[in-house]
């Protein structure tokens, strides 16, 4: 957005590639139903398991009995992306935002 002016309009395409990857065979995952907690589970959901790793957002696939078959794949992954941008203002970054290297939003910056 460098060099753009308030008022200016233009497109970005982003491909699956260099967004959320390409979608990967294999990636499927059987896991225990008690997992899920009394979630009620349909295939096509998205759900956050906590994992040893941290929280990973998976898509159920497929309800048994007892397991649930999961998709790891992230869920926008083989996707291409497509952003229509409109600059509605622009302005000078403030000395913390230069000092940081990013810009802070309403009530300066929480990290």
């Amino acid at each position: 957005m460098q060099d753009k002016a308030a008022g200016e309009t233009f497109s970005v395409d982003v491909p699956a590639a260099e967004a959320y990857g390409e979608r990967r065979e294999g990636m499927g995952q059987r896991i225990p139903k008690k997992h899920f907690g009394n979630t009620k589970l349909a295939p096509g959901m998205q759900v956050v398991l906590q994992t040893n790793f941290g929280p990973r957002a998976v898509t159920v696939e497929k309800v048994g009995h007892s397991v649930v078959d999961v998709d790891l794949n992230h869920p926008m992954a083989g996707k291409d992306l497509h952003f229509d941008v409109e600059i509605v203002e622009v302005r000078e970054a403030s000395a913390e935002e230069v000092e940081h290297g990013h810009v802070h939003g309403d009530g300066g910056h929480h990290h």
